[in-house]
Formats: C-alpha cells, sequence, structure tokens
C-alpha cells in the first residue's frame, strides 16, 4: 500500500471498528407482536431507528394468533417485549408468581376509533339471513383465543340482540385466517382488526356490522406487556424501548388523527403487515393509540371480572399492582407534553 492511501486506509478501518462497536452495544430485544395495524408504533419506531438510537435492536417476532400465545415466552424470557390483546392467559401466569407488566396501550377502542369491528358476511345480507344482531343466532363466529377481549365484546353484541353464547358457535382463529374463512364461507361473522376489516370490505366478502366503540367504547383491548427479565436485567434498556415506543406512538397519531406525514406511515405499515395495498391504510378506522401510552386501568379491571366470573381465571387479579405505567411516564417527562 502506497503512503498516500494510507490516510483513505485508516478512516475506513477507524470506520469499520467503530461501526463494529457500536454494534456489539446494542442489545438485542425479542419482541412478539401480531402484524395488524395496532403494532404501527412498533413498526414505526424499528423503521425509523427509534430503538437503536436507544441502544436497542429489536427483534420482531411475529404472532398470527392471540396475545395469549405469547405469555409462555414473556415468562421465561424468551420475549422481552409483547404487544397483543388482553387475556386471561397473561393473568393466570401471573398469578403463578411470574410478574409479567402492563406497561403501555396498544389499542384502546375509543370512540371514533373502531379499529376492532363486527363484520358478517356479505351474502348473509344480500340474502336476508342477517337483518340486525339477533339473527347471529346460529351462527359461528370466530375470536383469536378463549379468554381475550374480543370474546367479552361479542358477548356484548349478543345481550344487545337479548342472545347469549349458547346461541352462537365460536371457534379459534388468528386474525388473518378470519377473511379467509369468511370468504370460504366457513364462519359468519367475526370481530375482526384493521387493516382486515377494510380489506374485507374492499373485496366484498363481508360488511362491517358496527365498531366495538359503539358496544363497548373505551375499551382497552390491546396492551404492551414487558417480561421479568427485561425489566429486571436490563432496565436501562427498558426504559430506552419505551422512550423509542411512545415516539412512534406519536409519529402514528400525527399521521392518523393530524394527516401530518401520513403516506410515510403507511408505507411503513405495507412493509410490516400482511397487507401491502395502500388503498386499504386509506379506507381504515383508525386505532385508539394513546400518544403518551397511558392505558384504561377500569376497562382492565372490567374485563378482569368477566374471565373471572366465566371461569377463565381462579382468582380475582390485583389489575393496580399489574399495570406498570412508570417507564411511559418517565418517556412523557422526557419527550415533553404531545401537543
Amino acid at each position: 500500500m502506497s503512503l498516500r492511501h494510507l490516510p483513505t486506509f485508516l478512516f475506513l478501518l477507524t470506520s469499520l471498528l467503530t461501526s463494529n462497536s457500536s454494534a456489539a452495544e446494542l442489545l438485542k430485544v425479542p419482541v412478539g407482536i401480531s402484524p395488524v395495524m395496532s403494532s404501527a408504533a412498533m413498526f414505526i419506531a424499528k423503521e425509523r431507528g427509534y430503538f437503536r438510537e436507544e441502544g436497542i435492536e429489536v427483534v420482531i417476532n411475529p404472532f398470527k394468533a392471540s396475545g395469549a400465545k405469547m405469555v409462555p415466552f414473556l415468562a421465561t424470557g424468551q420475549l422481552f417485549v409483547a404487544g397483543g390483546n388482553v387475556n386471561a392467559g397473561m393473568y393466570n401466569a401471573i398469578a403463578q408468581d411470574i410478574p409479567i407488566k402492563i406497561v403501555s396501550d396498544k389499542g384502546t377502542v375509543s370512540p371514533g376509533h373502531g379499529y376492532l369491528a363486527l363484520i358478517v358476511r356479505k351474502d348473509h345480507l344480500d340474502s336476508g339471513r342477517y337483518r340486525d344482531l339477533k339473527d347471529l343466532k346460529g351462527m359461528t363466529l370466530a375470536v383469536t383465543a378463549k379468554g381475550v377481549s374480543q370474546q367479552i365484546v361479542i358477548e356484548k353484541y349478543l345481550h344487545k340482540a337479548g342472545l347469549t353464547s349458547k346461541d352462537i358457535k365460536l371457534v379459534t382463529l388468528a386474525y388473518s385466517d378470519m377473511n379467509i374463512a369468511l370468504a370460504n364461507k366457513s364462519i359468519d361473522a367475526t370481530v375482526q382488526i384493521e387493516p382486515f376489516v377494510a380489506a374485507a370490505i374492499k373485496h366484498d366478502f363481508a360488511v362491517r356490522v358496527a365498531g366495538n366503540d359503539e358496544i363497548y367504547p373505551n375499551q382497552q383491548s390491546a396492551v404492551i406487556y414487558y417480561s421479568p427479565i427485561f425489566m429486571k436485567q436490563h432496565p436501562k434498556q427498558a426504559q430506552g424501548f419505551m422512550n423509542a415506543y411512545v415516539r412512534g406512538l406519536r409519529d402514528y397519531n400525527d399521521a392518523f388523527e393530524k394527516g401530518k406525514g401520513k403516506q410515510d406511515i403507511i408505507r411503513i405499515l405495507t412493509l410490516s403487515t400482511r397487507i401491502k395495498d395502500v388503498s386499504i391504510y386509506q379506507a381504515v378506522v383508525p386505532v385508539g393509540l394513546s400518544p403518551d401510552g397511558l392505558v384504561n386501568i377500569q376497562s382492565l379491571k372490567a374485563d378482569a371480572q368477566w374471565y373471572y366470573q366465566q371461569g377463565y381465571l381462579k382468582v380475582m387479579p390485583d389489575v393496580d399492582t399489574i399495570v406498570d405505567l412508570g417507564y411511559v411516564r418517565t418517556a412523557v417527562k422526557k419527550l415533553g407534553r404531545y401537543p
């Protein structure tokens, strides 16, 4: 090597060593999450590099089925973080002295944010088989698992029509499989999530009957969970993760509530979910995501009572001790008030 090339060589070598050092310092954080719209903040924070700025390399593990399936992996530390629907399985794990914590919002069905909705096969409406909620009687409906937040909502729809869960057949399917089942007529109706609701409507095999915000406004449908191993062994990164996640929440709200940078957020969603059609994301009902990560504790308590009464729980959980909003409060203090 000639001396005139030495400065360039040394610069490249230094850059390579610095890059390798930076990569080595990043903590790999395995995250379990469903590839649906309510996971938007996670995808945004990852795509825009917010996690890396906090010294974290997020490793996404997609879960097609219910958040209940993630609980064992959280308990053992195979997942540090999970995002999914509120479910009895999580409470049962905590009752066995596994201190999983609910740390942030991942989907609240606030008014105007019925991103979860009851949809019914279009051929049932065309034939007159379905005219109103009482016609759910005798139908097969799907939820992601037994003992999850969507099952509570289905019961509310039934009660409004004077029906009970005994009047329907309830099966379990992943969100992505529900649309397939509706299209091939193996189920009649379901409580589906965006963007699959908008996709079902666009492809003309189902009709949106009602948003869940109409039957159960402000239900805390989905949350972010932290593994006890993540919190105990990596407290700095646990806080850093939340700092990045709250930034993602705010970017999401900027896009879908204020119209700021919406096209780029839709681009990120098409990269991160099964739905690649931009027009579907233009038609979705937006998810309710708190820009400060706050959760509806009263809704969690009411739903926990339902799980207990239905026999999904052996003991009533102390929700106040399971929810830890310290991480989001620290993040908000660092980031400032969301305008």
